[in-house]
């Protein structure tokens, strides 16, 4: 459980279970980073992401709004897949596919003149295998123009092998792609995959194969709309690191680096051909 031990050097004053929770909102966040940036939002939410999963070191929808909640103040100097500004920033953006029954959540959605950045992200769900699947109402009741797009044609082409994606949830990204293309088909949308991975990343065979799946996905939707895109988290504060405005980013990003950019070590250090990820590891890493 590295996030939990890195957690715990930097922040020995609060005390984290077993399972790697603490005990408040307030505990899990970074400096700058204030409730009134996004309670509302998760309010108005139905995933209750606030009732128990925020509180985990590990959470996906923390690890989001620690990054960008500060953005919220000023949304006009975030930049996302080559997209700036933007006027308003949301967390948990509800975005219905026209079908029934709960809509998908976008963890992060920005939007201004230049068009619509849709965010979803990920800390460590995505070191769980998970085969993808669909209600049969997507292939049934999906009857617009969305049928005949890249991403209808790639939920068939997986749902022919699904076996092909286990790291990367396939399923999630395309229902909200549905979401998106429904919601916002007169604007320019971009879909952004957003991940975390340790700095030694290459020498896990997990991590790997998360980014051949990711290589092999982008492929299957490549000119569709939404557009998509991906970018780790690393990456993202290290373009943080070099950006002037707004004074304040640089710290910033260096938090988030000193919470979260951190290496798991051991590994073999080899590189599987065809990407190959082995039980063990999954289950060893479960927990990070």
């Amino acid at each position: 459980m590295v996030l939990s031990r890195r957690f715990a050097k930097l922040r020995p004053d609060v005390g984290i279970s077993p399972a790697g929770y603490v005990s408040s909102i307030e505990e899990n966040l970074l400096a700058g980073v204030e409730p009134r940036h996004f309670s509302e939002d998760f309010e108005n939410g139905d995933g209750r992401e606030l009732d128990r999963k925020f509180r985990a070191v590990h959470s996906s929808a923390a690890l989001a709004v620690n990054a960008f909640a500060r953005f919220k103040d000023g949304p006009a100097h975030l930049s996302l897949a080559d997209r700036s500004g933007f006027e308003t920033i949301d967390f948990e953006f509800r975005c219905p596919t026209g079908l029934r029954g709960t809509p998908p959540h976008l963890d992060l959605l920005a939007q201004g003149p230049a068009g619509v950045v849709a965010v979803e992200s990920k800390c460590t769900e995505h070191l769980e295998r998970e085969m993808p699947s669909f209600s049969p109402a997507y292939g049934e009741r999906i009857r617009d123009e969305r049928r005949s797009g890249v991403w209808f044609r790639a939920m068939e082409t997986i749902l022919a092998k699904p076996a092909e994606f286990g790291f990367l949830d396939v399923a999630q990204l395309i229902k909200h792609a549905f979401g998106l293309a429904r919601c916002f088909s007169a604007r320019p949308t971009t879909l952004l995959y957003l991940y975390w991975e340790p700095l030694d990343a290459d020498r896990h065979p997990i991590f790997r194969q998360h980014r051949c799946e990711i290589l092999r996905f982008s492929d299957l939707v490549a000119g569709g709309f939404p557009a998509f895109r991906t970018q780790s988290y690393p990456e993202l504060w290290r373009v943080w690191q070099d950006t002037a405005e707004p004074k304040w980013l640089r710290e910033h990003a260096a938090n988030l680096q000193a919470r979260y950019a951190i290496p798991l070590g051991g590994g073999d250090g080899s590189v599987s051909p065809i990407c190959i990820v082995e039980r063990d590891v999954d289950h060893r890493l479960r927990a990070t």
